[in-house]
């Protein structure tokens, strides 16, 4: 099934794979080693090429027992621009500060200016991410605040460079995306959700109660509420999907 870019089969996501298990929690399941990326900028060092990078926005965040694993385990950690003082706040060590920093303090963080208007303060971060070397980009920060502001993350979640494996960790859930194909390796009864946020003429979804076979999947509910089997789940979709992982299960 092809998908808006496709990629190379080994480099399908395989979420919940794993040799890094640093908590024995969902936030296990993602961590891997990540590949060396061909993707630099001069004024970026190459060692943060191919590294994991933490994106902290300027929401609400997610428990500390979320975030602390996250920052310790990826080399890379920006400041989203307001999302420097509450990453700097929590004792993080920013590597440096992204956006246009209409609302960040004075910091001696080094900051990397991304002025442009047409587009949020994450989404930019992600393009420069993807254009440095990242692979993994984990982001916390996007929960509460203004409700266009909220979307606005999911949209920049959807519009990201492609090459990007990205995950956003909220309290409750784990949000990804799937622009071909995923596998998702869940725990039997584990909660989850796709949403459709481009045209999607050939939806599958396996290893789930209620699975998919090619069949075309609109932004509506009808992805809402779907229930992992306890075998690997299997995603493929020719649009951009949105995937909702529930961290807890009946």
């Amino acid at each position: 099934m092809s998908g808006t870019d496709s990629t190379d089969a080994s480099r399908t996501p395989k979420w919940g794979q794993s040799e890094l298990d640093p908590i024995g929690s969902i936030e296990s399941r993602f961590f891997r080693q990540p590949l060396r990326s061909p993707f630099q900028l001069q004024a970026v060092s190459e060692d943060m090429a191919g590294e994991q990078w933490l994106l902290c926005a300027d929401g609400e965040w997610p428990p500390e027992a979320i975030w602390k694993p996250l920052s310790e385990a990826c080399a890379i950690i920006v400041g989203v621009d307001g999302g420097t003082d509450a990453a700097l706040s929590r004792n993080l060590a920013v590597t440096m500060a992204t956006g246009d920093f209409d609302s960040i303090t004075d910091t001696e963080v080094e900051r990397i200016a991304l002025p442009d208007q047409n587009a949020s303060d994450l989404e930019k971060s992600l393009q420069f991410a993807s254009e440095n070397g990242a692979e993994v980009v984990n982001i916390v920060g996007v929960e509460g605040g203004e409700i266009d502001h909220q979307l606005a993350a999911f949209a920049a979640l959807v519009e990201a460079p492609t090459e990007l494996e990205i995950y956003m960790h909220m309290s409750e859930h784990v949000v990804m995306r799937c622009l071909d194909d995923l596998e998702l390796v869940l725990d039997e009864g584990t909660k989850l959700s796709l949403f459709a946020f481009t045209a999607c003429a050939n939806v599958s979804i396996s290893g789930v109660e209620f699975p998919l076979d090619e069949e075309p999947l609109a932004f509506s509910t009808r992805g809402l509420h779907n229930v992992a089997l306890g075998v690997p789940v299997h995603i493929q979709s020719d649009g951009a999907l949105v995937v909702v992982v529930a961290r807890e299960h009946n």
